[in-house]
């Protein structure tokens, strides 16, 4: 039993190289970078939102007539209950980019934008407001029977937040960046059963146009040789049809050269 001329594999085979291969590992390689420089800038943003919500951020002197002046100290966390909060949030943010990508890394992107707005509130009436003792006496619950007579606000802890804001919006730009970057890249990745309904398909029209070759082949030699060359183009595809038969059994598992009454 001969093999057939040129047989060839239609179900998973060895890998081809991708020609891709080179720019996709480029690619790679220039998104984890971007995302270290993320992981870094977010990771600095929380830190920094974190000790300014340790901070002191004022100092209230409240007097009650009767006894000397208090201090009262005023924390970040009493200025502003959001920075902690925040700081978590810019941390889950540096998860997220790394695991979104396309649309959801864009919403993730622009959620970190709001966080840095949102914590740079505060500090923004911290550096700029003229009247801060009323809102002091508030946010630390200042007894009734003390009147707050001065305070002193610290200009560090404002500074901190704007520079922790810096660094969460550029992390939020490069995430941005990288989405960008993302979008045209997904359409070369394919899974590999669609690669292999690709390659089928390659198959079988290659198979397709051969088969038309052989027949067009075969009429011009029909009409070169007369009646007397009909017989021979249909022996051989007699041939080839038998050995199709043949292999298809094999492949199959059946043993095309036992009978049926042997089986």
């Amino acid at each position: 039993m001969s093999e057939p001329a040129d047989p060839t594999p239609v179900g998973p085979g060895p890998a081809t190289p991708d020609p891709a291969t080179p720019s996709t590992a480029s690619a790679r390689a220039g998104r984890g970078r971007r995302l270290g420089i993320i992981a870094l800038l977010l990771g600095l943003a929380a830190v920094a939102f974190w000790s300014a919500s340790r901070m002191t951020w004022a100092e209230l002197i409240g007097a009650d007539g009767l006894a000397p002046p208090r201090t009262f100290t005023v924390k970040g966390s009493d200025w502003t209950p959001l920075l902690t909060p925040l700081a978590l949030v810019l941390l889950a943010g540096i998860a997220a980019a790394a695991s979104l990508r396309g649309w959801a890394l864009r919403l993730t992107a622009i959620v970190v934008a709001a966080v840095a707005v949102l914590g740079l509130l505060p500090a923004l009436t911290l550096l700029t407001g003229d009247d801060h003792t009323s809102y002091a006496a508030d946010v630390i619950d200042l007894p009734n029977r003390y009147q707050a007579v001065q305070v002193d606000t610290s200009i560090l802890p404002g500074l901190i937040v704007c520079l922790g804001t810096a660094f969460a919006v550029l992390g939020a730009v490069v995430m941005l960046q990288i989405a960008s970057r993302d979008a045209p890249m997904s359409s070369k990745y394919k899974s590999p059963a669609a690669r292999r309904a690709e390659l089928e398909e390659q198959v079988f029209a290659q198979r397709a146009a051969e088969k038309k070759a052989a027949t067009t082949a075969s009429a011009d030699a029909e009409n070169e040789s007369g009646p007397a060359a009909k017989s021979v183009p249909a022996a051989e595809t007699d041939s080839g049809n038998n050995e199709r038969l043949l292999w298809d059994a094999l492949d199959t598992g059946d043993d095309p050269t036992i009978g049926p009454a042997d089986r």
